[in-house]
Formats: C-alpha cells, sequence, structure tokens
C-alpha cells in the first residue's frame, strides 16, 4: 500500500456512515478508510457495491470526473488486514467493524487553504486567524461547490469555529476564486447523465468536491486518471471534481419509475446542481448549461431509436414540474398528508436517513429544545415527580 508500517491513521472526516481515517499527508499512495462506526441505517455492502458500479462504468465512458479507485471492502474477521492496520487507529477506534479502503483524495495545499482562511473567516475569529490557518484538521480541505445556492444575507455571524473540511463554496464565491460555473456545471450534467443511463445508479447522497487532480500512472491505471478534465485557477491551482461516497446510492430502473428516483435524489442532494427557476440571470445560465449538457450527454449513452430515448427529455422537463410544487410546500397544512401526492411521497425523508438527507431534522430538534426550555420556564412542571421514566403532573 505504500505506507509506512508504524505511522498512525488520523481522522480526516465523519459522516453519519462512519469515521474516516487516512495515514500522514506525506504517505505515498495513501488509502482512505471509512470505517462502519456511525449511525443506523446506512451500509458500507451498499457503499462498496454502488462505489464498483460506478467505478466500472466510468472508467469506460470517458467520465470528465475522478473517482477513488481499487475499493476494498474489510471485514471483522478479515484478521490479516486488521493485524497490519488495528494498532494504528486511536485506543478509542481499536475495535474491528467493517470498513471501505479506498484511494485517497489529496487535500489543496497549504497556500490555497490560507487564501481561503483569510477570505472567509468570519470577523469575530479574525484574531485567532493564524491558529486556523495552522489547524491540523485543516489540512484535509475538499470544497464542495454549491452551484444551486448562495450565501444568504447575513451581515453579523455567531460563528465559534471555521472549518475547511469539505468547505462549501456557494455560487456567488466562485468568482472571489477566480472560477467559472459552466464548466463545472456541464461536466456534473455529463456525470449524472452517465450515471443515471450507463451505470443505472440514482446518485443519491453522491458528493461532488474539487480537490488536486491525482498523479497519472498512479498503480499503473490510467483509465480514469488521464481523461478526468483539469480546471485551472489562478487561487485553486489545477484541480478537477471528484466523486464518491455512494451509500445512499440505488440502482435504478430504465423506465418513468427510474426517473422520477433521479429527480427525488437530484432534489434531495446538497446543492451541487444549478436549479432551474431562479430569478438571477447567472442562475438562468447556468440551469439552461446544465439542461442542455445533460441531453447532449443523455443522446450519446441511449439509442436515439429505442424507446428509452424519451427518458432524459423527460428527466430534464420534471424538475420544472416541481417548482410549483415547492412553492405550494412551504405553507403549514398537515391535512395534506390525508391524501398525500406523487411529489409529496417522491420527497418524503424521514428523519432516520440521517440529517444530510432529511435536513428538517435539525430543525425540528432545535425546535423541541426551545419548546421544553419554555416549559420548564413557565415553570409547568412544579410539583411534578418522577415516575419511573414519566412525569406525573
Amino acid at each position: 500500500m505504500g505506507e509506512s508500517s508504524n505511522s498512525e491513521f488520523r481522522r480526516i472526516g465523519q459522516g453519519f456512515c462512519g469515521t474516516v481515517w487516512a495515514p500522514p499527508l506525506q504517505t505515498q499512495n495513501a488509502r482512505a478508510m471509512k470505517r462502519e462506526d456511525g449511525g443506523p441505517g446506512r451500509s458500507l455492502d451498499n457503499d462498496y457495491i454502488m462505489h464498483k458500479e460506478v467505478l466500472t462504468y466510468l472508467s469506460s465512458s470517458r467520465a470528465k470526473v475522478c473517482v477513488p479507485t481499487d475499493p476494498q471492502l474489510v471485514l471483522p474477521i478479515d484478521t490479516t488486514w486488521w493485524d497490519q492496520h488495528l494498532s494504528r487507529f486511536p485506543k478509542d477506534y481499536q475495535q474491528k467493524c467493517k470498513a471501505l479502503v479506498t484511494e485517497r483524495i489529496k487535500p489543496f495545499p497549504k497556500a490555497v487553504r490560507d487564501t481561503i482562511v483569510e477570505l472567509y473567516c468570519p470577523e469575530p475569529l479574525k484574531p485567532s486567524i493564524e491558529s486556523i490557518k495552522s489547524s491540523w484538521s485543516n489540512e484535509d480541505c475538499l470544497i464542495r461547490p454549491y452551484l444551486g445556492r448562495r450565501r444568504p444575507l447575513v451581515k453579523h455571524t455567531k460563528f465559534q469555529s471555521f472549518s475547511l473540511r469539505n468547505f462549501p463554496l456557494h455560487l456567488d464565491q466562485f468568482g472571489d476564486l477566480a472560477l467559472e460555473g459552466i464548466p463545472y456545471a456541464r461536466i456534473m450534467a455529463e456525470t449524472l447523465a452517465q450515471l443515471y443511463w450507463g451505470a443505472h445508479v440514482d446518485a443519491n447522497d453522491v458528493e461532488f468536491v474539487l480537490a488536486p487532480p491525482r498523479k497519472d500512472g498512479l498503480d499503473g491505471e490510467t483509465s480514469i486518471r488521464s481523461l478526468a478534465t483539469k480546471l485551472q485557477s489562478p487561487i485553486l491551482g489545477e484541480h478537477t471534481i471528484w466523486i464518491l461516497d455512494f451509500d445512499c446510492c440505488k440502482s435504478m430502473p430504465f423506465d418513468e419509475s427510474g426517473v422520477e428516483q433521479a429527480v427525488a435524489a437530484y432534489y434531495r442532494n446538497d446543492p451541487y446542481y444549478p436549479r432551474p427557476g431562479r430569478e438571477k440571470i447567472l442562475d438562468q445560465t447556468l440551469w439552461k448549461e446544465f439542461r442542455d449538457r445533460f441531453l447532449e450527454a443523455s443522446e450519446v449513452i441511449i439509442d436515439q431509436k429505442s424507446p428509452e430515448a424519451r427518458l432524459p427529455p423527460l428527466w430534464a422537463h420534471e424538475p420544472l414540474n416541481t417548482i410549483a410544487y415547492e412553492k405550494d410546500s412551504g405553507e403549514l397544512r398537515p391535512g395534506r398528508w390525508a391524501d398525500p401526492s406523487a411529489e409529496m411521497q417522491r420527497d418524503l425523508a424521514l428523519f432516520s436517513l440521517g440529517i444530510r438527507q432529511a435536513t428538517a431534522g435539525n430543525l425540528a430538534t432545535t425546535e423541541l429544545f426551545m419548546a421544553v426550555g419554555k416549559t420548564i420556564e413557565t415553570n409547568v412542571l412544579k410539583g411534578a415527580k418522577p415516575m419511573q421514566n414519566k412525569f406525573r403532573l
């Protein structure tokens, strides 16, 4: 693996599925390890299967994105692997579990990280800017390009921390880094078309990140590496788009139900993709470029004389139909669930899916805490006596 046998692993990330670890950055051909030690309902088995399917198809389809290569699913009973690696985890994580091992995506170098900190560090934290720059956790800097979202117009911030891990780069920030949104939109559109119609994967909750390109010829493999588009920026330098995290992906049927499944995943994901129906000219331009490239790429993949040729235009039109539904969804009318529409059933996201897919979970939890606090403040519980796990008023 090209790793020093005595180098300790450090945590480089954490998601609902589990924690992510890697050896020191200077390790040659370093691998990343995602442990299945997170919340319920996520599966590294599915992550591994979907990762392999995506990697196999994109490796043969001139993909313009990078996918971490050589996925390996490690089981708790794989004693040879754990005997070599378990002691390199911190003591609190020296338990055998399932782990997904892949190529590590290299983070941006320090000069890039320092520039981002100087540009976006909140004013209250400016006195600590040098410690933020030198923070070991900020060495793991990958950038999430959010073409479908702008920053909220908030002048004052209450941020108590600043992190470069999975740093969200909103559309209104692209100009700060001398980036043009159209190339990124077109690459994402083409990749989605390849995932839908080639790999038959719905791309649910996948991540797109900007990071330095891999070095050609690593492990002797060149299929994806030499074809992934290398983008340039005076601030970020040479970089490319990577796609990762496939644990929530599902296979999709090659019919109208598959289109509905893909559209639902499109809206549930983080706002990487441009959105239709926006007012600003740039948003409209990006959506048109995204849609047009999606349809162009789809025509290459699908035989235009086949019945399935109708599916890509159906997908491209469906987000427009969703706009009217979104405008109505802001009104509180619980009674609508007595007879839910197809769109409501499609977009239902249970809190058990985790906060990345069911983002309202955070809001609901906050409202619950506030309600409990107000209840206590009103002294309504005065005189209550504990009765096992209940209160008797």
